[in-house]
């Protein structure tokens, strides 16, 4: 069972995976065209945006769908303070797909983005509890 099998309360319930850089402070813009190529590496797809994907209200928003399945990645400026500050990106992959789970789409995204070694992870279940982190979120999440 993978370890995100087990948080699951349904088949297509959703897991956020919050994302921070690891080594360094976050340029946003910079941390956004970053974490775009790898999540599209990671899960073979392609974000159809024509710019940098700089949403009006601040940020980066970028979209991808077909019928298999829906991500989502959003970039904001960190804030300092508790531990999940340090994530201030947001990935939500949801399968659309009846042979692949949403938390199994969850966990291949996360476990391809933590052997690059370039990002604090975590991810949390539906309901916000986490399931999982690559750094101490301790007890004041």
């Amino acid at each position: 069972m993978g370890t995100f099998e087990e948080h699951r309360t349904d088949y297509k319930a959703d897991i956020d995976i919050r994302v921070g850089p690891a080594h360094s402070a976050c340029n946003c813009r910079a941390f956004a065209a970053t974490l775009r190529a790898d999540v599209e590496r990671v899960l073979g797809i392609s974000f159809p945006v024509t710019d940098d994907g700089r949403d009006p209200t601040g940020g980066y928003r970028f979209w991808f769908e077909n019928d298999e399945m829906s991500v989502r990645v959003i970039v904001d400026d960190p804030e300092v303070g508790r531990p999940l500050d340090k994530v201030p990106a947001t990935a939500l992959p949801i399968s659309r797909s009846e042979q692949v789970a949403t938390w199994e789409l969850a966990e291949k995204l996360y476990g391809g983005l933590n052997v690059l070694d370039t990002y604090l992870l975590t991810a949390l279940d539906q309901f916000g509890t986490p399931v999982t982190a690559n750094f101490d979120i301790g007890d004041d999440w």
